[in-house]
């Protein structure tokens, strides 16, 4: 319903979260809301911006042109320079908040739509996710509903710099909804990180007189095969304790002892990363040094009575934004075409989860 509006700014911060104060007050003017963006249409021309983690602001600009021209209010929280995190809403400070990320990994198909699918990098994770959210946001504005923020941050497939901002910045919310692809399931858990670079020190010598010398290669090696064969903790929900090195190098040539060696690995823990990081520390020798990328630990996540549940082995913003208030995660898409060459999701499951937004924020029953 169309309202009769005008914004009054106050030059004292709101809650620490706003440089301006914005007041809803009734004056003669007509605010018409404008109709929902195409959710289609909204998709595929965020999927067409490339965003990959560092390169997230003219997605951004994009994103923050569409809301203005809505009628939203929108701040940047800044994280770094030409990189911030938007947060759009009506003008009061939100009680719920959608919020998923704006940056992809590099590469994917083709962006474009076919046969009901959106294709491209960042379908499914989550530029496709943050159109449903912009969409519901809309649709709930037209419902009434004042009190809901979006909120995108930059940065997840990295470092999560823009969550961890956001949680120092932001005043606490009830709660928020985190989008990730989830296949349209609520998460119950969510495995923690550990993501490491290992570097080993050699000495060079001539590979026909390895005494003279020694391989960081074959000391690295020993150490990957001790973190591949020890029997890390298992949880009930969370299930095993997953190991993967990602990347090797060293060496400088095959008849030479190598003097230096580096792997990086990542690990899906199913219990504390503090105690999985000592373990690790403990198998390291003198002479190879760790370095810690990224840590978080295990979650454990409230799912609203009579949904569909899920455990994910995967990474998210939200041990970083949980400090903002009791999270839930949900989307569309599947993990297991992120991150390829034929990333997509289906348009059916975008509008699905726009609707399962919609609904979660109204009804006030779905935090337990």
């Amino acid at each position: 319903m169309a309202r009769d509006i005008v914004w009054e700014t106050k030059a004292e911060p709101f809650q620490g979260a706003f440089r301006e104060h914005f007041t809803l007050i009734t004056s003669s003017r007509k605010y018409s809301m404008l109709p929902t963006p195409q959710l289609a249409e909204l998709a595929l021309s965020l999927v067409r911006i490339p965003s990959e983690s560092g390169r997230e602001a003219e997605v951004a600009r994009f994103i923050e042109s569409l809301a203005t021209s809505q009628g939203f209010v929108c701040e940047h929280i800044f994280v770094e320079e030409n990189r911030w995190n938007l947060l759009v809403t009506t003008g009061r400070y939100p009680q719920t908040l959608l919020t998923t990320h704006i940056d992809t990994v590099p590469g994917g198909p083709e962006p474009r739509i076919g046969n009901g699918v959106l294709w491209g990098r960042g379908s499914c994770d989550a530029k496709g996710i943050a159109a449903a959210m912009f969409c519901a946001l809309c649709d709930l504005r037209s419902a009434g509903r004042q009190d809901i923020g979006l909120l995108l941050v930059v940065g997840e497939e990295t470092r999560s710099d823009g969550a961890k901002v956001a949680a120092k910045k932001l005043a606490p919310v009830r709660r928020f909804i985190n989008g990730e692809p989830t296949e349209l399931q609520f998460v119950s858990g969510q495995k923690g990180v550990l993501k490491f670079t290992l570097s080993a020190t050699g000495k060079c010598a001539h590979s026909g007189y390895p005494e003279l010398g020694h391989s960081a290669i074959h000391t690295l090696l020993d150490v990957l095969q001790k973190l591949l064969s020890e029997p890390w903790p298992c949880d009930p929900r969370l299930g095993k304790t997953l190991v993967n090195v990602g990347v090797i190098e060293g060496g400088i040539a095959a008849n030479v002892t190598a003097p230096s060696a580096g792997a990086q690995i990542i690990m899906r823990l199913a219990a504390s990363a503090e105690q999985t990081e000592a373990r690790v520390r403990g198998l390291l020798p003198p002479n190879v040094a760790i370095e810690i990328d990224s840590i978080s630990h295990p979650q454990v996540l409230n799912v609203p009575p009579g949904e569909k549940s899920i455990v994910v082995g995967y990474g998210s913003d939200v041990p970083h934004l949980r400090p903002l208030g009791e999270p839930l995660m949900y989307g569309p898409g599947s993990i297991h075409v992120a991150h390829t060459d034929h990333e997509h999701v289906s348009l059916a499951d975008l509008e699905t989860a726009r609707q399962k937004y919609m609904q979660i924020c109204l009804e006030e029953s779905a935090i337990p």
